[in-house]
């Protein structure tokens, strides 16, 4: 065992940092934090201060699961540790520099180099699509990173919009190699952490979501899904729940990018099923620097309207979906029960296959349920729920079904609904301005409202909602909830941390019958069939 491997079998220690204040001990005698840049469901990225050389830098704080054991403990540090090793040895331009791994509090904090740096993912979110030209260019400078690192032996295996970085002074980087492994003979060399797919579903490859070994094809089929999300706002396999969108990979079920233009052959070459039968690395570098070339210099007057037709002017746009269209599990579920009559692709899901996905999804949940940008976590329809529904309208704009049984609150702001049996409740309020600034401004009051706050995810969900904003977090020591804003409202879900994933199920099945309306009469409750 390595020193560090030893040293991550401590105690860990958290430090619960104040939202936005300092770590009152330099890390490591050294490392002065100084805000949040980031988080996720397993780590936060902070802004520090080396006070030794006397320059910002950027650390990776993991967070460790209570529920591991020693042994995964283990594992997970030796995964975090060859994560740095694996960017460290990429002395590429397209690669965030490693400066220090350092333990404490049990766990590895990953030292970087700090940029001023937007995500691909927030950049798509805040600025609307991108034209073909410069997704072009974008696609790449990753596309150079990816090549870098297979002939280094390196698989990054979690290629993804969120994990593109789009530097203020146009440095194109590929960070996050928290997933990369090494290859033998072109593919992936297995690894001993617990069995199970993952990253995030809506841009895994065929091939991986089958359970098969990654090979460099896997990367740029993951490349071919980050470049359709650039230009048209959302990713193709996008759905509501999870395995709804590994359903969608394996089926290869996807719209045509409306707005690709000469991107398009790309896109299509890279998302065949088969590795062998997608394009090599060489020719798509060919064909994204053609494209580049002959679009980027006519893009700029012209950014404008094309982001403008993918929200909302041919009804293909993010913004042109709607938040809550969740009836796409339904879709999945009956295109599994058709493959065999009507494959796509070449590709027939039988139930063994299934049951491998659904398997493979419960170890993908256990490690990975707060990272993944907004991918809803769903194993199988629930069969627990009420027989039937309320269907209540409301005065202020909107009507929606609650399982019969649930309480009606009505406040200032909004009403709620709780369930006094399971501890789960809604909140809908309206709210006016930007979603996305109106949840940090409510996170700022978080403190006093939910004892113990820590904070999952802050972000916006533009594969939802254009615009759109959700805020995910945790209080006391059972208490989990989730904060959305898109189209004029704020819906809150709470429950118990323990019935987190039953409870999603419950609030899905919820907004599939929201319906916003200009102008409704509050009227009394009518049962309904749920």
């Amino acid at each position: 065992m390595i020193p560090s491997e030893r040293e991550c079998l401590g105690a860990d220690h958290a430090h619960n940092h104040p939202m936005g204040g300092e770590r009152l001990i330099p890390l490591a005698q050294r490392y002065r934090l100084l805000s949040v840049v980031g988080s996720g469901g397993m780590g936060t990225v902070w802004r520090a201060h080396d006070e030794m050389l006397d320059r910002d830098v950027a650390v990776k704080e993991v967070h460790l699961p209570d529920r591991m054991t020693a042994g995964e403990r283990r594992l997970m540090c030796r995964r975090l540790i060859d994560e740095a090793r694996a960017t460290a040895a990429l002395r590429h331009p397209g690669v965030v520099a490693v400066h220090d791994v350092v333990i404490e509090d049990g766990r590895p904090w990953i030292v970087m180099e700090y940029l001023e740096a937007r995500s691909l993912h927030r950049v798509i979110a805040e600025d609307g699509p991108l034209g073909p030209g410069h997704a072009a260019a974008i696609g790449a400078a990753v596309l150079a990173v990816l090549r870098a690192a297979h002939e280094a032996g390196i698989l990054h295996r979690d290629v993804k919009p969120s994990n593109v970085l789009v530097c203020d002074d146009g440095r194109i980087l590929l960070t996050d190699f928290g997933l990369a492994v090494h290859m033998h003979r072109g593919r992936e060399i297995a690894d001993t952490l617990v069995a199970g797919i993952e990253g995030s579903p809506a841009y895994l490859s065929p091939e991986r979501v089958r359970g098969e070994p990654s090979v460099q094809a896997s990367d740029l089929w993951s490349l071919g899904a980050t470049l359709y999300a650039m230009v048209e706002g959302r990713s193709p396999f996008l759905r509501g729940h999870a395995l709804a969108s590994m359903v969608a990979v394996l089926l290869g079920e996807y719209e045509v990018p409306a707005q690709a233009g000469p991107l398009r052959p790309v896109i299509e070459g890279l998302l065949r099923e088969e590795p062998g039968d997608r394009l090599p690395a060489d020719t798509v570098e060919t064909m994204l620097a053609e494209v580049a070339e002959e679009v980027v210099e006519g893009e700029s007057a012209g950014a404008t309207a094309t982001a403008g037709v993918g929200a909302a002017g041919d009804g293909r746009g993010a913004g042109a979906r709607s938040i809550w269209d969740r009836a796409i599990w339904d879709r999945a579920i009956a295109s599994v029960a058709l493959a065999d009559r009507r494959p796509r692709m070449g590709t027939v899901i039988g139930v063994a296959s299934m049951a491998v996905i659904v398997g493979a999804l419960g170890a993908w949940t256990a490690r990975w349920n707060s990272v993944g940008q907004s991918d809803a976590v769903a194993l199988l329809p629930s069969t627990g729920v009420a027989s039937t529904s309320v269907k209540y309208r409301e005065a202020d704009g909107y009507s929606v079904e609650l399982p019969a049984g649930w309480q009606r609150q009505r406040f200032h702001d909004g009403v709620q609904w709780s369930d006094p049996g399971t501890g789960q409740g809604l909140r809908i309020s309206p709210v006016t301005g930007d979603p996305l600034e109106g949840l940090q401004a409510a996170e700022r009051t978080a403190a006093g409202a939910y004892p113990g706050y820590r904070r999952l995810r802050l972000e916006p969900v533009p594969e939802l909602s254009k615009g759109g904003a959700e805020w995910e977090f945790t209080w006391q020591k059972n208490r989990h909830g989730l904060r959305s804003r898109a189209a004029g409202y704020e819906f809150y879900f709470y429950a118990p941390a323990s019935r987190w994933t039953p409870g999603q199920r419950q609030y899905d099945k919820i907004l599939q019958t929201f319906r916003p309306a200009e102008t409704l009469t509050p009227t009394t409750p009518q049962g309904v069939a749920w």
